[in-house]
């Protein structure tokens, strides 16, 4: 196959490999400043590859005589566009505007890119079959930094900020590898044990194992207790979905073991596990004293005087990030929580759209998974159902390079459904 054929056929896969080495590269030309002049053509790297990939997608679609719309597409569609459309006329700010769309929705349209792929043979196990294999990569980069070259991760903070280094329990460095944060970080390792185990469970295979392992690793490392806590669902799942039970036992032998290693020479091990179970105790909970708890307080006194929503761009991390402290009719408190974010930029109706539509997509997994054998649609499921869950404490699907990843997932879902000729409108009760 030539290089023009594989990139064509692996525009997606590639564009994320890509966006796996970026954040490094904008910090080394243009440090953590706000881009002008010829550095926002750098700032827009991932904007303008992913164009490309849209311009090639709807240009397929347009060549398409035999393409197939799904309930899904629709439904997906009429979200993203209410969202837009309501974000905009309620922000009255063409600025927060496009970086709340830049953020949160443009990646959505990876869905469609997804749903209406190209290659209508695609095998899905072997489409990101290379990107993961990258991503054990970073994992293992991460681990290099972290032990051996720490001055790394202290010279690339002092280019993002001067604020001190990110540490968990009793100044423990949270390991972030170039993604140079560690909840983005964690949540990209997540979606990579997600498909390592997978596979492992799926082949047996060695290697697999040893990835599986590796991401899992770099997860708790991070020390992101919403992905931390996510992984062991994610396990749980894997391991009731998969059918070798030789590898289910080995998987969970190599876990349990290097779980008492640690905590039988790793300082402050247990200590440092109370501290995660606590918090997190502590935010289901919802006591007073908690961080992320009063960070909520305070959306839900937003909403309750905007049950409309403030409006695109000015909730979350772009509202942090363009607007100074206490400026009037902005949500600097929703950074820690996606369906808070949603609902303070958008609105009460559009969490309700997003849920409604999450529900949908989670009875069709089901029925699929149901009906088919173990294959990479459980992949796209357990990352549905971690990302559901770290989103109530973390702004997941606002997440550098892991929204696109989100989408696309579920647009290759939609697809897989049409290649099995299902596109009628599906009825979603339970006798169907």
């Amino acid at each position: 196959m030539s290089i023009y054929n594989y990139l064509k056929s692996n525009q997606l896969s590639v564009f994320l490999s890509l966006l796996v080495f970026y954040p490094t590269i904008r910090l080394l030309i243009m440090g953590a400043e706000h881009a002008s002049g010829f550095s926002i053509l750098i700032s827009l790297i991932p904007e303008m590859l992913f164009s490309l990939i849209l311009l090639f997608f709807l240009l397929s679609l347009i060549k398409d005589k035999n393409r197939k719309m799904h309930l899904f597409d629709k439904i997906v569609i009429t979200y993203f566009l209410f969202n837009v459309l309501i974000g905009v006329y309620l922000s009255h700010d063409l600025k927060a505007s496009l970086y709340g769309f830049r953020l949160t929705y443009l990646p959505m349209l990876a869905y469609f890119v997804g749903s209406y792929y190209w290659d209508k043979k695609v095998n899905l196990d072997s489409l990101f079959h290379g990107f993961f294999k990258i991503l054990v990569f970073v994992a293992i980069i991460g681990f290099v930094i972290y032990f051996f070259f720490p001055g790394v991760h202290v010279y690339f903070h002092k280019i993002m900020t001067d604020k001190p280094i990110v540490m968990a329990f009793k100044g423990f460095v949270r390991m972030t590898s170039i993604f140079w944060t560690p909840v983005v970080f964690a949540m990209i390792m997540l979606s990579a044990f997600c498909y390592w185990t997978y596979q492992y469970l799926k082949t047996g295979n060695i290697f697999a194992l040893l990835f599986s392992l590796v991401t899992v690793n770099a997860v708790f490392f991070s020390v992101s207790r919403g992905p931390m806590i996510a992984s062991f669902f994610a396990l749980a799942i894997l391991l009731l979905l998969g059918k070798n039970r030789k590898a289910k036992m080995i998987l969970v032998t190599f876990i349990l073991f290097e779980l008492l290693i640690f905590y039988l020479f790793v300082p402050q091990f247990s200590q440092l596990m109370e501290w995660v179970l606590t918090s997190s105790k502590q935010t289901v909970g919802l006591e007073s004293g908690n961080t992320r708890v009063g960070l909520w307080a305070e959306v839900i006194h937003s909403i309750e005087h905007n049950p409309m929503g403030l409006g695109l761009g000015k909730a979350g991390h772009t509202a942090v990030q363009l607007f100074p402290p206490n400026t009037p009719g902005v949500s600097f408190a929703s950074t820690d929580g996606w369906y808070f974010k949603l609902m303070i930029e958008t609105g009460i109706s559009a969490l309700a759209m997003y849920l409604g539509m999450a529900l949908m997509f989670f009875i069709s997994l089901i029925r699929y998974i149901r009906k088919h054998a173990f294959d990479f649609v459980s992949v796209i499921f357990i990352i549905f159902i971690v990302t559901g869950l770290v989103n109530i404490v973390s702004n997941a699907l606002d997440f550098y390079l892991f929204s696109y990843l989100y989408w696309f997932l579920l647009g290759l879902f939609v697809f897989k459904l049409k290649q099995n000729g299902d596109v009628r409108k599906e009825n979603f009760s339970s006798n169907s």
